[in-house]
């Protein structure tokens, strides 16, 4: 490969699959993504690219990482990282916004190719042709198959087709060249390839067309005419190229005659093979599903690319069927390879791999090579493989590979040939490969392939079971097929049986086995395969139950730092041991984290996994706490641990994501004794101050009643009255009243002693908050007044403020509306100081009163304020509830469609949130379409509305709802009676 050296030694490949060099030794560029964002630095050396233009390019707009910019910063890290082991470590330079590559442009292949073609180009005006065939045979060397094989993001993909189409220019004037000064058959073999490959460009074909003129072959130059006539007028496009040279042809142009052609030898070149080797084992005849990958990977070995060997590599977990898809799709290219398949068990996921050199010895055999003959060096056999394989329509399946280096020896050198692989692992450094990645099977499939080895109408007759069979299985195809063979050798055991067996995670794996095949072994290989750090990297990260973690939580889980953790986390990912759906999250496929999990109950200590697990929840305590600070004051603490969140949005957003993850850790932790409670409890107050949605409440009103009866029974108090009073609001939340109020004056119980204030504080303003909605105002006002009292001897002006602007409520309610104005405005002026939640909540509070006050304007603008803000945070409860309000304030202001369209944008939101707030818009809606005549629509609201507040037992919002029911109703009769008296009018003579 000619590539010109930069200082250091340092060059790069763009135009094959990411590679560089500092001499002769290869750089380890990372993973793809990483390798993505080098690309794109070293396709503008020298230039700064933004953060905001490299993550455009790096990440796919549909699944971008939850930080770009952090992704970014860790990509940068480690490619400096890998370039200061070389002592080019300053050539990647952050600036201002972004980051820049100091590298030489002569150090990228691109470069050098596009200079190639640039002294090409200045050849041919010069009229030294055969010096520009030669210009433009050397730039086309640099290529080492498809551009940035592999490598995702939207710049990848662009630039890989630019690179791809400057090659094709290229090539069609080389070739050109080859036809106009006489190359022999070898330009033949080169046009008939390029046509196969590229049958859109028509150059191609024309060059062909003329050489096989040229070349006194009349017959093949007309077959090519036709072939390609048939092709455009299908897909309605124009040969005019062709058209043209055909005319020509014709009519014998002279301009066509070349002087001093070589006469083609039409003699095959080289001998006819003498063995056609059939080495596939037979497929499943029941092989089920796959359907896109079977096609993608057909269409990827029958068409193969001229410029290369055609590699097809699929990788993934043991079990998931990439021998049978490999296999299945061999067969189906029976007729694409004339010259014979071969196979080889590689046996990469065993102690000891199958020595190369042994393979080649394999498939030298079959393709007739005497055992006298077969050199005794690796280096000489595999020279005399691709000798012998030259010319010949081969397909190769290399089975079960250990890696890249286990492969490199059996790559064929002629690009007749293809190759396809499979392997436990990522063959990421496999020149030129393009990588299928093979996953669980989808629902579908999986019943597709237990109907299949059962019988359909034993999948038919339980449906429910089959279902549950296929997920206990996590749709892994070894798994289902296990299942669906004891099944099969037992036609009286029931689908149901099965399922009931399986669904006991601890005896799951021991079920899993029939006869000679079995789940777990095949696990096991590749557990077997780790080192002793990624082995317990592997247990430990099973151990919660939640389906995917962070880099941060797996620093935590395993103890390490953040450098070694992605490390082994994404070792674990290029072994299909772990998965990676999106930037920096990761999880395991179920049967191997129930697998991953017995080998830690066999392996791991019941203090180890306790050290594991109080690590973790030590985080996410120390994350949470922090997201809350920053939620409600817009700031992050200055403790040492922790999560850091630059905005209300990010820490809102990051609690929401591991709601998952910290339910894991607060069950663990209420059957974990060694697991601290008064953090736990901690972790669920924070919780509980950000998460309002319908969903989140119950998940946090039943965590923290797990923990409140685990504290009880430890005989921690203040643990077990914080856990109430989280649990007595969060059901106030659900609109749970009664058992909201009883839950917390059983907290309040508690809360006695000086050092339980802030806790009785908190508890009084929820029980007033509960009072409130049950319409007790009376004991609403006399609990919040002492909860304000007591913040206000704390010195907490924000949650005093809170308090206040509930208090201004119920005062307005009772009548008292200067006094209430007073309060909310100074619950304004308390939580206003910054933008955050509670700034946005008091500033509700406000509008609410000022709405009771008759104050409508000043009202609205406030509340439209804060409803930005709230959909802003992502809090739902409290956009609802400011939806809510500004259809009331139009109501009141007499503005009947503004409530309706007010009304109607918040009635989603209010459905996710309660019963209160739903019925609170109905409410609204009907009043207003009643003002509209809409009397029909009207009825329904008020209906609805009227069964959520009787449901809830609000017997004084449900009397009023039933009031105006009753008054359309006397409307209607009214109306029809009008209508009756009109009628007999009619009738009546004039």
């Amino acid at each position: 490969m000619e590539t010109a050296a930069a200082p250091q030694g340092l060059r790069f490949r763009l135009l094959g699959p990411l590679a560089g060099w500092a001499g002769d030794q290869r750089l380890e560029l990372g993973r793809r993504q990483q390798q993505a964002f080098l690309a794109m630095l070293l396709a503008a050396p020298g230039r700064a690219l933004t953060v905001e233009r490299l993550g455009s390019g790096v990440f796919d707009e549909d699944n971008p990482p939850g930080n770009p910019r952090s992704a970014l910063a860790t990509h940068a890290y480690r490619v400096r990282r890998e370039l200061r082991n070389h002592a080019a470590g300053h050539l990647l330079v952050t600036v201002d916004g972004g980051y820049r590559l100091d590298l030489p442009a002569e150090a990228v292949d691109a470069v050098a190719f596009d200079r190639l073609v640039a002294r090409a180009d200045e050849a041919l005006a010069a009229g030294e042709r055969p010096g520009a065939r030669d210009l433009l045979a050397r730039a086309l060397d640099l290529h080492r198959g498809e551009p940035l094989a592999g490598l995702p993001g939207p710049h990848a993909a662009e630039l890989r087709r630019h690179l791809t189409e400057r090659r094709l220019d290229a090539l069609e004037t080389r070739l050109g060249l080859d036809v106009e000064l006489g190359s022999g058959p070898s330009c033949l073999v080169e046009l008939d390839q390029a046509v196969f490959a590229h049958p859109y460009r028509e150059r191609f074909r024309a060059l062909l067309m003329l050489e096989y003129h040229l070349s006194d072959r009349p017959a093949e130059a007309r077959a090519v005419y036709e072939d390609a006539r048939r092709f455009y007028l299908a897909e309605g496009l124009a040969c005019e190229e062709l058209d043209a040279l055909d005319r020509r042809i014709r009519r014998a142009d002279p301009s066509l005659a070349t002087a001093a052609r070589p006469v083609a030898d039409r003699r095959p070149t080289g001998p006819a093979p003498t063995a056609v080797p059939e080495q596939l084992p037979a497929g499943l005849p029941d092989f089920t599903g796959r359907l896109a990958d079977v096609t993608r990977l057909t269409e990827a070995l029958s068409r193969p690319d001229p410029g290369a060997v055609v590699i097809s590599a699929i990788n993934g977990l043991g079990g998931v069927g990439k021998t049978s898809l490999a296999v299945h799709v061999g067969h189906a290219l029976r007729g694409h390879f004339p010259d014979g398949r071969l196979h080889v068990d590689l046996r990469g996921a065993q102690a000891a791999p199958l020595d190369p050199a042994e393979a080649l010895a394999a498939f030298l055999t079959a393709l007739g090579v005497a055992d006298r003959d077969l050199p005794a060096d690796l280096a000489e056999r595999a020279a005399l493989y691709r000798t012998t394989v030259t010319g010949r329509r081969l397909l190769i399946l290399l089975d079960n590979a250990a890696g890249p280096e286990q492969v490199a020896p059996l790559l064929p050198g002629s690009r007749t040939c293809a190759v396809l692989v499979t392997s436990r692992a990522w063959l990421s450094a496999l020149p030129g490969a393009r990588h299928l990645p093979l996953d669980a099977m989808a629902d579908d499939e999986a019943l597709d392939l237990l109907a299949a080895v059962v019988g359909r109408a034993r999948t038919d007759a339980e449906p429910e079971a089959a279902a549950a069979i296929v997920t206990a299985c996590g749709r892994l195809p070894l798994a289902v097929r296990v299942a669906g063979s004891r099944l099969a050798a037992d036609p009286g055991q029931s689908l149901a049986d099965l399922a009931a067996s399986l669904a006991d995670e601890r005896t799951r794996l021991g079920e899993l086995a029939h006869e000679q095949a079995a789940v777990e072994p095949v696990l096991a290989l590749s557990y077997a395969r780790l080192t002793a750090e990624q082995a317990r990297a592997l247990r430990l990260l099973a151990l919660p139950d939640a389906p995917e973690l962070g880099p941060a939580d797996a620093a935590a889980l395993l103890d390490r730092g953040p450098e070694q953790t992605r490390d082994l986390l994404e070792t674990l990912v290029d072994l299909n041991l772990l998965q990676s759906p999106a930037a920096d999250r990761y999880g395991f496929h179920d049967l191997l984290k129930v697998f991953a999990r017995q080998r830690g109950a066999e392996q791991d200590t019941p203090a180890s996994v306790t050290a594991a697990f109080a690590r973790l929840l030590d985080f996410c305590a120390a994350g949470a706490r922090d997201a809350e600070r920053t939620a409600h004051r817009d700031r992050a603490d200055d403790s040492p641990t922790g999560q850091r969140f630059a905005t209300v949005e990010q820490a809102t957003a990051w609690m929401r994501d591991r709601t998952a993850l910290h339910r894991a850790v607060v069950h663990r932790a209420c059957r974990d004794d060694g697991l601290p409670l008064a953090d736990t409890v901690d972790l669920l107050d924070a919780m509980s101050s950000i998460l309002f949605g319908r969903g989140y409440v119950t998940t946090v009103a039943d965590l923290a009643g797990r923990v409140a009866g685990a504290a009880a029974a430890r005989g921690e108090r203040d643990a077990e009255a914080l856990a109430r009073s989280v649990r007595g609001g969060m059901l106030w939340h659900a609109n749970s009243y009664a058992e909201a109020g009883e839950e917390l004056r059983g907290c309040l119980a508690l809360c006695d002693g000086p050092d339980r204030l802030r806790l009785r504080a908190d508890t009084l303003k929820l029980i007033g908050a509960n009072a409130r909605a049950l319409r007790d105002f009376e004991q609403a006002v006399a609990c919040l007044e002492e909860a304000a009292a007591l913040f206000h001897r704390l010195g907490d002006e924000t949650a005093e403020g809170l308090v206040l602007g509930e208090l201004a409520f119920n005062q307005a309610q009772l009548g008292r509306l200067p006094q209430a104005r007073a309060t909310a405005e100074r619950c304004a002026s308390l939580t206003g100081r910054q933008v955050s939640i509670p700034e946005s909540v008091g500033r509700y509070y406000l509008a609410r009163v000022l709405h009771l006050c008759g104050d409508l304007g000043p009202a609205l603008d406030h509340a439209e304020y804060v409803l930005e803000r709230f959909r802003a945070f992502g809090t739902l409860a409290f956009q609802a509830a400011t939806g809510s309000l500004i259809a009331r304030i139009h109501l009141a202001a007499g503005r009947d469609r503004a409530t309706v369209r007010a009304a109607e944008e918040a009635l989603p939101h209010a459905r996710q949130v309660g019963g209160l707030l739903e019925g609170a818009v109905l409410r609204a809606l009907g009043e207003a379409l009643i003002r509209l005549g809409h009397t029909d629509r009207a009825r329904i609201c008020l209906q609805q509305a009227l069964g959520h507040f009787r449901r809830l037992e609000l017997t004084g919002d449900a009397a009023e709802v039933d009031e105006l029911l009753r008054g359309l109703a006397r409307a209607d009769s009214a109306g029809h009676a009008h209508a009756h008296r009109m009628s007999i009018a009619a009738d009546e003579p004039s």
